[in-house]
């Protein structure tokens, strides 16, 4: 699997819930330097694995919408909105957050991210 299909792999297929899938894409170093709505946030390979099952325990379903994934080098920036269901509507899907991401590769795995989101 080239880079890029990892990257839509883990957005088109869920793989953003996926433990396994994470443990494999992720580099053991991995660092994510997020600004979110809780301020400025860093984390770490175990950090997004407890993220993937939490967003795992607490929604139905989870579905992404990209709009731009630009290519350059080892980097892929992506822009996306982050639709979920809830057990209480699992018919309905609604928008948790926008998202710009820019992930950095070394080699096939991911090593470094900044992410910056912003609340429906």
């Amino acid at each position: 699997m080239t880079n890029k299909e990892k990257i839509e792999f883990l957005y088109k297929e869920d793989g953003i819930r996926n433990e396994v899938f994470l443990n494999e894409l992720l580099h053991d170093d991995f660092v994510l330097d997020w600004d979110s709505s809780q301020g400025n946030v860093k984390m770490n390979k175990q950090d997004i694995v407890n993220l993937a099952n939490e967003l795992k325990q607490n929604y139905v379903d989870s579905y992404i919408e990209i709009s731009h994934i630009i290519e350059e080098n080892n980097q892929f920036v992506v822009k996306y909105n982050h639709k979920v269901t809830t057990i209480e509507n699992p018919k309905e899907f609604f928008l948790i957050a926008k998202f710009v991401v820019i992930w950095e590769f070394d080699g096939n795995k991911i090593v470094k991210g900044y992410q910056i989101s912003k609340p429906n």
